[in-house]
């Protein structure tokens, strides 16, 4: 693998881990962006990552639970191969989408409890302020995953013809 590769790999795994995501896992993903084959087997993922097993067995399992890997074999093969999902990344922003919906929820709590105490608008701003930029994205963002899929399924059915 070139230094560059090597790089972006690494840039991919730090962008995640901004996200919340295991360095690992974010080094996993980076990798099965460019890999060719498309696919890797854990013992693959380890050697071609310098990490240990334990790591990508840990990694992959917290991969495969949010839907964002899936895994593959081969014919005639014993050996379990991890590639990423079609929709993987689109799952990944439909769960964004669920838990802006959470924290517009805790927003209104909040506003719900200050109301009870008889608290004057200007300590509740932040609270509307939270509420209302949630709310946007969760009114937004569902229309947009749904545009997103009619562009995909355009793209694909062109690339299959």
């Amino acid at each position: 693998m070139s230094d560059a590769l090597a790089q972006y790999i690494e840039d991919v795994a730090l962008h995640f881990e901004r996200g919340g995501l295991p360095r690992i896992a974010g080094r996993i993903l980076g990798l099965l962006l460019v890999c060719d084959p498309p696919e890797r087997s854990a013992g693959q993922l380890a050697v071609e990552l310098g990490v240990s097993k334990g790591s990508i067995s840990a990694m992959t399992r917290l991969l495969l639970s949010a839907g964002t890997i899936r895994r593959v074999g081969r014919p005639g093969e014993r050996v379990t191969y991890y590639a990423l999902s079609d929709d993987g990344f689109e799952r990944k922003l439909a769960l964004r989408v669920r838990a802006m919906a959470e924290t517009r929820a805790l927003g209104e709590q909040g506003l719900r409890l200050l109301a009870r105490d008889g608290a004057a608008p200007p300590r509740t701003r932040r609270l509307r302020e939270l509420v209302a930029l949630y709310g946007f994205w969760e009114r937004e963002l569902p229309g947009l995953l749904e545009r997103w899929r009619d562009e995909r399924r355009a793209r694909v059915e062109e690339d299959d013809a």
